[in-house]
Order: C-alpha cells, then sequence, then structure tokens
C-alpha cells in the first residue's frame, strides 16, 4: 500500500493538518466558490500557514496576485466555474495572474471543492514520482491537462486510501519519513534542491503572465529541469554548501527559515542559466532583490566591516 493509513494519522503533524480541516474549508471554501466578494485580506491570509494550516510558502511569489484584485477575482471565478473542462479553466488562471502557479491554484480548488480537486505543489510531485504513481502526459500537453491527468490520479488515491483529498496532501509531507524506513529516503538537501529548481520552473511560467515552460521574455529558464537541479548540486558543491555572498552555512532543514537556500539569479534582469545562478540564504535573496549582484557586495562588505 502507499501509505500506512493508520502510522500516518498517528503522526502529531498529520492529526494538527487534519484537525484543522473543517475550520479551512468552513473559512475559505464558501469564499473561493463566490471569489467575487474576495478581499486582499481574504487572499494574504489564504497564502498564509498561520491560517491555512496546511501550505507554507505561498506568500513570497503569491503577494504578487493582490495587486489586481479585479483580475484575480475573475481568475479565480473562471477557475472554479464547473461548467467548463478544468484544463481549460487552469490555464486560463494561470494566464491571468502573476505570482499564482500551480501550487497555489490547486489549494484553491481543493478548498472549494474538497471532494473533486488534489493540490500539485513541490510537495506532492517528488513524492509521486519517488512513489511510482506520477502520471505520464501526451506530448505538448499544457499545464492544464497535466493537471487534469494529475488530478484523476490524486482522486484514484485517496478512494484507494479511503481518505479525503485534503488528508492525503497532508501525507506527501509525511512521507519522506515513511521511506526512510525503507531506505529510500530524500534528504532535506535533495528537497530543497528540488524546490529551488521547481521554484524556477514556476517562478519563469509565470513571469509576465506566461504559461509555457519557455518565454522570449524575461526570466527565461533555459536549462531542462533535471539540468538545473543538477547545477544547483554544482554550485552547492563549490561553496560547501554556504551561501554564495555571506558564507554562512546553509540549514537544509531545522527551525529558521531564513537560512534556508534560496536560487538567486546574479543578474536580476537575466535569466535562469548557466553563469547567472548562486545560491544564497533566503534572507540574503530576500535583501538583495534587483540590486546589482556587485554593488550588494559592496555594501555587504560596509555592513561587515570588511571595507
Amino acid at each position: 500500500m502507499l501509505f500506512d493509513v493508520d502510522k500516518a494519522l498517528s503522526l502529531p503533524d498529520i492529526r494538527h493538518i487534519v484537525a484543522k480541516r473543517d475550520e479551512v474549508l468552513d473559512r475559505f471554501g464558501p469564499i473561493f466558490r463566490n471569489p467575487q466578494s474576495l478581499t486582499k485580506q481574504d487572499y494574504l491570509d489564504f497564502l498564509s500557514f498561520k491560517h491555512n494550516h496546511h501550505w507554507t510558502g505561498l506568500e513570497r511569489l503569491g503577494r504578487r496576485a493582490t495587486d489586481d484584485m479585479e483580475s484575480l477575482r475573475d481568475a479565480i471565478t473562471g477557475l472554479v466555474d464547473e461548467t467548463k473542462p478544468i484544463s481549460d479553466r487552469f490555464d486560463s488562471a494561470l494566464s491571468m495572474v502573476r505570482g499564482a502557479g500551480a501550487a497555489t491554484l490547486t489549494p484553491i480548488l481543493l478548498l472549494a471543492y474538497p471532494d473533486r480537486y488534489g493540490v500539485w505543489n513541490g510537495t506532492s510531485e517528488p513524492e509521486m514520482r519517488e512513489r511510482g504513481v506520477w502520471p505520464t502526459f501526451p506530448h505538448g500537453a499544457s499545464e492544464g491537462q497535466r493537471y487534469e491527468i494529475i488530478n484523476s490520479m490524486l482522486l484514484q488515491l485517496a478512494r484507494d486510501l479511503k481518505v479525503d483529498l485534503w488528508t492525503l496532501d497532508a501525507f506527501w509531507w509525511m512521507s519522506k519519513l515513511e521511506r526512510q524506513n525503507t531506505g529510500h529516503y530524500l534528504g532535506s538537501k535533495e528537497i530543497a534542491i528540488w524546490n529551488m529548481a521547481e521554484q524556477a520552473n514556476q517562478t519563469a511560467k509565470q513571469s509576465y503572465g506566461q504559461t509555457v515552460e519557455r518565454t522570449i521574455k524575461n526570466k527565461d529558464l533555459r536549462l531542462s529541469k533535471e539540468a538545473l537541479i543538477s547545477h544547483i548540486k554544482e554550485l552547492l558543491g563549490e561553496t560547501g554548501d554556504r551561501c554564495a555572498i555571506s558564507e554562512i552555512f546553509l540549514q537544509f532543514d531545522g527551525p529558521d527559515l531564513q537560512l534556508r537556500p534560496s536560487l538567486d539569479r546574479i543578474d536580476s534582469s537575466g535569466h535562469y542559466e548557466i553563469g547567472n545562478l548562486q545560491v544564497v540564504a533566503r534572507f540574503i535573496n530576500f535583501w538583495k532583490r534587483d540590486t546589482e549582484d556587485s554593488e550588494f557586495r559592496r555594501l555587504l562588505a560596509i555592513v561587515r566591516g570588511e571595507s
């Protein structure tokens, strides 16, 4: 069986997420089913783990979507309109909103219709791949078409396990602990590398509202995802798992999220490509933003009393 359900439900983190299910569904479900009443604060609360009790990491890019609340409401209205195929709705929503990729849109779908839509994000995908339940897709399938196939698999897994889709999504978070006991553990460093590659992939897709994997505008991803993962490993090897700018040791797990690794474009106006990438601590990436790399390093050296 894919999971030992009883064992998974005995874990405190899983129990907490499952216990919060009805509270979160009752709060956000009606809002997302009738998104024309959605407020900016509603959406910001949804992005926050403090309020959704399930998903982390939605806020960093997701806040940008609230810059145009009218477009955001229209995108979600179309997304939850079940008179149209999910593949079309998904692709349309992706094209309408910056800062809302699959990792944001699929939780919205789950909250709106918890018995019909599962979550596709940087946790569920690698775990499904590792456990051999990741589906195959027709050549040239759009993101919406891919999600339609992924969702069918998630629905089947939930039926087989006799759990709801909210609980199934919680299981992926603890899947690595299950695999640790069988000698197939994907360590925190590997997970962090995969997440950085996925974040770059999603950022490139969302740039300027584009939904295709390669764009001709800003933030083009000029590597395959597999090549990017390999390159990130090389970058970490070169620095000895230190931040490329501050030289602080990076933490792939642990309580201090600001010391987690983050993929940075050296030239922020350039693309995701070899020669323009470095791995830095999350807080360094946040501080640096669009500052020229050499200028940021100069200013940091002043702060550290090195010049």
